[in-house]
């Protein structure tokens, strides 16, 4: 039977032969699931974890706050001007004057749980549209059905089972689990990161020496 939901993920971790002790029990599994799923949502750039959220634009505005649930930034489209603003760090914001120049924003910085603009905005140049990761939430019930693609919900039991091992200090098994982890995450993310198939291909070995010497398939 496919894994559908949080409380057969649980039950199938504890299929791995863990007692209901004080190292390995329900409770401290259902907590590693959702911490794997937390994991999962900020190492992958997937489509389930996606969200997108316009940010209506104020005159002489340049600090907005981030959505509730933010986990990481994707990036800012500007439709009004068929552009996208430009990430920097704080330290090349902070040469900037927001508070005294007001414009199109074009440049960005997120510190804290606030979205920072240069110049700050204007009247009439249309809204930001946010593209961000949010938090998956947190699964409680038996019947939640975790966030992570249905496909890939065996990477929250190995996710788990490698915690449980871990605190029994298996780390043998921990070890061998954690290769699992890997491999299946590294497969989980070439699917979905890219998926965009109406491109040239490179044959392998068919490169030249100076570099564009290959045969496109």
């Amino acid at each position: 039977m496919p894994l559908e939901t949080f409380g057969q993920i649980v039950n199938e971790v504890l299929q791995f032969g863990f007692n209901d002790g004080p190292q390995v029990n329900r409770r401290r599994i259902e907590n590693w699931v959702n911490e794997g799923q937390l994991k999962i949502a900020r190492q992958v750039d997937a489509p389930e974890f996606q969200e997108t959220e316009e940010i209506v634009q104020q005159a002489g505005v340049w600090k907005y706050p981030l959505p509730e649930g933010f986990l990481r930034l994707q990036d800012i489209y500007y439709p009004e001007y068929t552009t996208r603003l430009r990430p920097v760090d704080l330290q090349q914001f902070d040469l900037t004057a927001p508070a005294l120049v007001e414009g199109p924003p074009e440049i960005y910085v997120v510190y804290q749980n606030e979205l920072w603009v240069f110049p700050a905005s204007i009247e009439g140049t249309g809204n930001l549209e946010l593209r961000y990761f949010k938090k998956p939430p947190k699964l409680a019930a038996e019947g939640d059905v975790p966030t992570l693609n249905v496909d890939y919900l065996d990477l929250l039991v190995t996710y788990a089972v490698i915690r449980a091992y871990e605190a029994e200090d298996d780390l043998e098994m921990a070890t061998s689990h954690k290769a699992r982890w890997k491999e299946d995450l590294d497969e989980y993310a070439s699917d979905v990161q890219w998926r965009v198939d109406d491109r040239p291909r490179v044959i392998d070995g068919t490169w030249g020496s100076g570099g564009y010497g290959g045969h496109w398939a």
